[in-house]
């Protein structure tokens, strides 16, 4: 691998682990609400979760490209179009919180919201059959780069829940400029990927 697509995977990965989804949002109200100690048990959850999630992930695109080799042709183009979809959708959002639940959530709940999260999935898809399979086929990489996916997701979960309302605020007063940011390097790493 390059520097290039190196730089372009990482901008990629924390991006999307650090702009709002199901599991951001979820980490925030929760710490927010009931305070780190409690929150835990639903963060460990969502770790869990994620971790099953990547190696599914994993398991499903190392198939899909050992099957018909030109998969990783057509993952890749799906995959760019939905980062670019991404980068419209998150410079096109309206900055602030969400409508996460008020109540305390356990881990098997943290766990299971993991299975039907579409970002999470798509997210390891794309990462893994654009910036790894392209290059490689060895499991042990796909493995290994499906492990660091599931590192950086739960850094982004754990970045939300120990900022609690201090990131709110920053998302509030500054949240569109943010947003065209974020959403200018989301279109960087989708022109890279083919550059």
């Amino acid at each position: 691998m390059t520097s290039t697509l190196i730089s372009a995977f990482f901008t990629y990965t924390l991006i999307t682990a650090l702009t709002p989804g199901p599991n951001n949002i979820l980490a925030l109200n929760a710490v927010t609400t009931h305070g780190f100690r409690q929150s835990s048990r639903v963060l460990a959850g969502m770790g869990a979760g994620f971790l099953a999630i990547m190696l599914l992930c994993a398991g499903l695109t190392f198939s899909l490209v050992r099957l018909d080799p030109t998969m990783t042709h057509w993952l890749s183009i799906v995959g760019a179009m939905y980062i670019v979809w991404l980068a419209w959708r998150i410079a096109m959002s309206t900055p602030g919180g969400g409508n996460a639940r008020q109540v305390p959530v356990s881990f098997w709940a943290g766990c299971g919201l993991q299975f039907v999260n579409v970002k999470i999935i798509l997210y390891g898809i794309t990462a893994l059959s654009t910036f790894v399979l392209p290059y490689t086929r060895d499991w042990h990489w796909v493995v290994g780069v499906s492990l660091l996916l599931a590192v950086i997701g739960v850094f982004g979960n754990v970045c939300w829940a120990l900022a609690g309302h201090l990131f709110q605020r920053v998302f509030q007063r500054y949240g569109h400029q943010l947003n065209w940011l974020l959403a200018a390097l989301l279109i960087y790493c989708a022109v890279r990927m083919f550059i």
